[in-house]
């Protein structure tokens, strides 16, 4: 049998029925889709409702206590809005952050250590947030160091949580026993150091392992000493380098700084196993709290030594940012800004950073704080010198100062000199920063 061709009737019907089923099938596609966003939205955002996800590295309990007290705070204000807070490691938070930038699963928030957040933004994950916080972010209102450390390509991709910087702690009995007063000079610094070591008591502890917080710790004595971090070879740095390596070979400090991290580092001094240490007001509360009551430890605070009489430490600013990440789900985006806003309010900010041991970049809440607690003083002295750390080198930073710490630790080991060991960090940061 032949092909039979259809009649032009056939053939108008068959048309129609095509048109019909293709109609259908895009209204179906059509509800499917929308179906789907409606699916994918309802993490965020249903009837209503809001859901705002946030992760952070805050894992002392006290700090557990204030940020979920705030929280729910914030949630009873507001009724349609649920926080669900993801705390994790500080070592974790980046890789993870990263992990899921890559898949779309960003939380809404996400608090970030200040250095961190010019290289993620550079990767277009955080959205810049000038327009909504119009005339409020200025020198004026903020400190002017903590307000650098929000900025990437001079845009605002955070804002403080709370800032902190570096201090001398010293043992206000060791002191008095050996006739001494607080040093002010590296060369004091030195000297007291090792008149301050007897039996299983070091003069001066700080932290160097291999993290941030080495580069962190050395930064007051690169910096004071007019050294760069783009030139880490220089006789300046050599110099500010020599110093902490010089405690540690001549027995001032114990070589366990090259894994102590800053909480272990007061856990020493608390403890009256050191007679110096550099650290930040966040070990305030524990130290008046904790080690006063159980050691009896007293302590007063000054600011770091630095090279000659007279010159101003330069010391790196700590502290985090909040940061809220690229959505399409605009409603969770105007959410989380509100949120940030009323954390950024001062009465918040003195409940959060008086918890935490930090100081407000905001100064009309720093002005509440300084006045409950005088050590804080101290700190909040140093911010007009203080640096924000990716001042210079943005988004190159975090490469940088691995480079560092790594130099760090091989010449504190004592694996390499102070200058082969800069001398090839140097290497590697002109790689780094030739890019």
């Amino acid at each position: 049998m032949g092909l039979q061709l259809p009649s032009y009737q056939a053939a108008g019907s068959l048309r129609s029925f095509f048109r019909l089923t293709w109609r259908s099938f895009i209204g179906c596609l059509l509800i499917s889709i929308l179906a789907l966003l409606a699916a994918c939205g309802t993490q965020s955002s249903s009837g209503g409702k809001v859901t705002i996800t946030e992760m952070d590295y805050w894992s002392i309990a006290s700090q557990s206590v204030i940020l979920n007290k705030l929280f729910t705070a914030y949630e009873k204000l507001h009724p349609n809005v649920t926080i669900q807070r993801d705390a994790v490691p500080f070592a974790n938070l980046i890789p993870k952050a990263d992990q899921e930038a890559a898949s779309h699963t960003l939380p809404n928030l996400i608090a970030m250590d200040n250095p961190d957040v010019a290289a993620f933004a550079s990767t277009g994950a955080l959205t810049q947030l000038d327009s909504y916080f119009q005339g409020q972010l200025n020198a004026t209102n903020y400190y002017a160091g903590p307000l650098q450390t929000t900025l990437y390509q001079n845009k605002t991709y955070s804002l403080p949580v709370g800032s902190n910087d570096l201090a001398l702690y010293y043992n206000v009995k060791d002191f008095q026993a050996a006739g001494l007063t607080p040093p002010t000079t590296w060369s004091e610094l030195t000297a007291d150091a090792k008149a301050l070591t007897k039996g299983d008591t070091f003069g001066f502890a700080f932290s160097a392992t291999a993290d941030e917080e080495a580069t962190f710790q050395f930064e007051p004595f690169l910096w004071s000493n007019q050294g760069d971090l783009s030139q880490i070879d220089s006789t300046q740095s050599v110099a500010a380098l020599q110093v902490l390596t010089g405690m540690v070979k001549d027995g001032s400090s114990s070589k366990a700084v090259l894994t102590w991290n800053q909480p272990d580092v007061a856990t020493q001094f608390g403890e009256g196993h050191a007679a110096m240490m550099e650290n930040g007001p966040w070990e305030l509360p524990t130290l008046e709290q904790q080690y006063n009551m159980k050691y009896g430890t007293d302590f007063g605070v000054v600011q770091m030594p630095v090279p000659q009489a007279g010159a101003k430490a330069e010391v790196p600013l700590g502290g985090e940012e909040w940061c809220v990440p690229v959505s399409s789900n605009s409603a969770a985006v105007q959410a989380t800004i509100d949120l940030v806003k009323w954390l950024e309010e001062p009465a918040q900010l003195v409940e959060f950073d008086e918890g935490f041991g930090y100081i407000p970049a905001l100064k009309s809440a720093a002005q509440t704080v300084l006045q409950s607690d005088s050590d804080l003083s101290v700190f909040a002295s140093e911010f007009d010198t203080a640096r924000a750390r990716t001042a210079q080198l943005g988004a190159n930073y975090p490469k940088v100062s691995q480079i560092i710490w790594t130099a760090m630790q091989s010449a504190l080991s004592g694996s390499q000199s102070v200058q082969a060991a800069l001398s090839q960090a140097q290497q590697q940061i002109s790689t780094v920063l030739q890019g």
